[in-house]
């Protein structure tokens, strides 16, 4: 007698969820596609994606990338095309085109299917709306809002000032109880507005690295919440880092930091050093002081003093993409272990942040390349 074959829906739920839970990302698209059955079960099974970068390129072509596992990243491509339609390509599949269709809405459609979900969540969200900032802005004010699904995002990072608009937007719907870190870099002179959008996200924060000029006061950079801050503003002065350094030391939390920048390089001259904090090395470009509690378990804090910022740094681990600094070009090789750690900095950051993975060529009508 032949016994009888046990097919993929007669498996418990349990055990599909299971299976799911195994697979990568363009698997889960694919089993999602194959049934009603695995469309209920992938939209059901937990998934974390560590990052996802949405970039609006010049031209009319906007790209999505998730990265799923370290090597093996997902990218969709959506392209106007010459007859009004719109080009959907990826690394998996040959290109298919939509009549009729605008490209910015089928970006978003896609990413309302396969990352606003119940299920999902996104450690890292990048947006960058380099072609129509504006038009990018509504796009997630119209997704976002109408969905009944907060997105769920850990950190969120904008490049250039068109991109603020946007990203003000996804904090605005965002699940704020997941929501932990900022990131803003800026291509141009003009100064970030922190505060005035989203207050008191912005205040709950862990970590906030604005790489430009802000418009912060020292009140609002007091009422800060996060254990790890990069600021910089022509309004610093050392008022400001005296209170820092007091909120930062008095807390004593392993692994905080902040780094106070004034670009004009004046008001950050602190002609007393607080007390607690012994010198341990100097060069012509920077001073530092240690606070150390002897016969204790409580971390040491670090101090460094340049002519244009004071850094401070709670326990001796290292923090990979925040120093916004380069210290190899001191004059002395005395402070090799901040040498070093400026090296594996920087390596991370071209890594997190550098475009170049979008070649041009990922945009040609090709469609053997896919």
């Amino acid at each position: 007698m032949t016994e009888k074959s046990i097919e993929l829906s007669d498996l418990p739920p349990e055990m599909l969820q299971y299976l799911v839970e195994k697979c990568d990302f363009v698997t889960r698209r694919r089993l999602r596609a194959s049934s009603s059955l695995m469309y209920r079960v992938v939209d059901s099974t937990k998934l974390y994606i560590p990052s996802v970068k949405m970039v609006n390129w010049n031209g009319g072509v906007m790209t999505v990338k998730l990265t799923t596992l370290p090597s093996d990243p997902y990218m969709i491509g959506f392209q106007k095309n010459e007859t009004g339609g719109t080009l959907i390509w990826s690394h998996f599949q040959k290109g298919v085109i939509i009549e009729n269709s605008d490209y910015m809405d089928e970006a978003f459609d896609w990413f309302r299917q396969m990352c606003l979900q119940k299920n999902v969540t996104i450690g890292w969200f990048y947006i960058s709306p380099s072609d129509d900032p504006k038009k990018m802005a509504e796009k997630l004010d119209e997704v976002l809002g109408k969905s009944e699904t907060p997105l769920k995002i850990e950190s969120i990072y904008c490049a250039g000032r068109e991109s603020s608009d946007s990203m003000w937007k996804v904090m605005e719907y965002c699940d704020k109880r997941l929501l932990k870190e900022m990131q803003i870099d800026q291509l141009d002179d003009e100064i970030f507005e922190l505060f005035g959008k989203q207050d008191e996200i912005v205040k709950n924060l862990e970590k906030i690295e604005i790489n430009c000029l802000c418009n912060a006061s020292v009140e609002e950079v007091l009422s800060l919440n996060a254990s790890v801050i990069s600021l910089n503003s022509e309004n610093f002065t050392d008022d400001l880092v005296y209170k820092l350094i007091e909120k930062f030391t008095n807390r004593r939390k392993d692994g905080s930091a902040f780094c106070i920048k004034n670009s004009q390089k004046r008001n950050l001259d602190l002609e007393m050093i607080p007390p607690g904090f012994k010198k341990t090395d100097s060069t012509n470009r920077f001073k530092e002081y240690r606070n150390q509690l002897i016969n204790t378990n409580h971390p040491t804090v670090h101090l460094r003093l340049r002519e244009d910022r004071v850094r401070l740094q709670i326990g001796d681990t290292k923090i990979l993409n925040f120093w916004n600094e380069d210290e190899s070009d001191s004059d002395t090789n005395d402070d090799s272990d901040s040498s070093s750690g400026s090296a594996s900095d920087s390596d991370a950051n071209d890594d997190l942040l550098d475009d170049r993975a979008f070649d041009e060529s990922d945009f040609e009508n090709d469609e053997d390349e896919f």
